[in-house]
């Protein structure tokens, strides 16, 4: 009984075997593989510009919708500012404050950023990071970046309120033969 049922099965993979067979990698032979490889690099270019903004006390009272922007900071060959928006950029954000990062001249550039709000010691109090984003001359940033109660904690004695961006510009993949 087990040869017959060992025959049967050897029937069944037989055409399994010639089935696979198709498939089956060629014998080896002598001859030499050629091996090729590549690594794909991205390129990223980081800078860091500080904004102090004076007399906070004064500007937070700014209507909704109106912004203090920073000075235009290059970073990996692109021109930025920073647009804060004390009281939110809209209503419906009215206790947050709004952080936008705006790209001038750019065409399809691929960057990420991120604001810290430093304290009255320089340490930092809050920070934000953005995911990729591709700036075509527009600007990219959060309605509610901050509670406003955050930002007022942050506030020097001296009246001032001091946020770092950090910009990172991702350059285009780089292919590299080995």
């Amino acid at each position: 009984m087990g040869a017959n049922f060992n025959m049967k099965s050897k029937k069944r993979n037989n055409v399994l075997v010639s089935f696979f067979e198709r498939f089956r990698r060629p014998a080896k032979t002598s001859a030499v593989e050629n091996v090729t490889s590549s690594t794909a690099i991205v390129e990223e270019v980081t800078g860091t510009h500080v904004f102090k903004i004076e007399k906070f006390s004064v500007q937070k009272l700014n209507t909704k919708g109106r912004y203090i922007q920073s000075a235009i900071f290059s970073v990996g060959g692109q021109d930025w500012n920073l647009m804060y928006y004390p009281n939110g950029h809209n209503q419906a954000k009215k206790g947050y404050a709004s952080l936008y990062l705006a790209g001038y001249k750019t065409n399809n550039v691929a960057a990420y950023w991120t604001c810290t709000v430093l304290n009255k010691k320089g340490k930092e109090l809050w920070k934000r990071e953005s995911s990729i984003f591709t700036f075509n001359g527009n600007s990219w940033g959060y309605h509610d970046y901050v509670d406003k109660w955050i930002l007022e904690s942050g506030v020097s004695k001296d009246d001032c309120l001091v946020l770092k961006i950090t910009v990172t510009v991702v350059k285009e993949s780089l292919q590299k033969c080995v």
